[in-house]
Formats: structure tokens, C-alpha cells, sequence
């Protein structure tokens, strides 16, 4: 039986819920729990922190080595 356009099932539904609830505006309505592990999930791991050591340039504008400082 195909589906009509806009009938979701409830898994669906809820799940949608939620994504409006991150990206939508107004207030959120993903649970406090949600939101945890969203943001564990998030987490950078071990290999990225390496990766990003490794390959990120960090730059210091107008700043100079303490070596490099007038004597006074």
C-alpha cells in the first residue's frame, strides 16, 4: 500500500519532532537526555584530537616570542 504524502508513521513522527526541536526556533523540545548524548556524540575522539594537532596551523597575530622582546 503506498503512502500518501505527509502521513508519517509515529517512529517518524517523533524522530522529526526531535530534529525540529535541534534545528527549528523557539524553544527546544529534545529532552534533557537527548541533548547529553548529542553532545557525547559530538565529542571529538582521541584520533581527531591527533589529527587536528598534527594538521591545523595555529597562527598568533602580532605576537612575538619573549626572546624576541626589547631589553629594558
Amino acid at each position: 500500500m503506498p503512502r500518501r504524502p505527509g502521513a508519517a508513521g509515529g517512529d517518524e513522527r517523533e524522530s522529526e519532532r526531535g530534529l525540529r526541536g535541534l534545528v527549528g526556533s523557539g524553544s527546544s523540545q529534545v529532552s534533557v537526555g537527548a541533548a547529553l548524548r548529542a553532545r557525547d556524540a559530538s565529542r571529538p575522539s582521541d584520533d581527531d584530537l591527533a589529527a587536528a594537532e598534527r594538521d591545523l596551523p595555529i597562527i598568533r597575530r602580532n605576537w612575538l616570542p619573549r626572546e624576541d622582546l626589547p631589553r629594558r
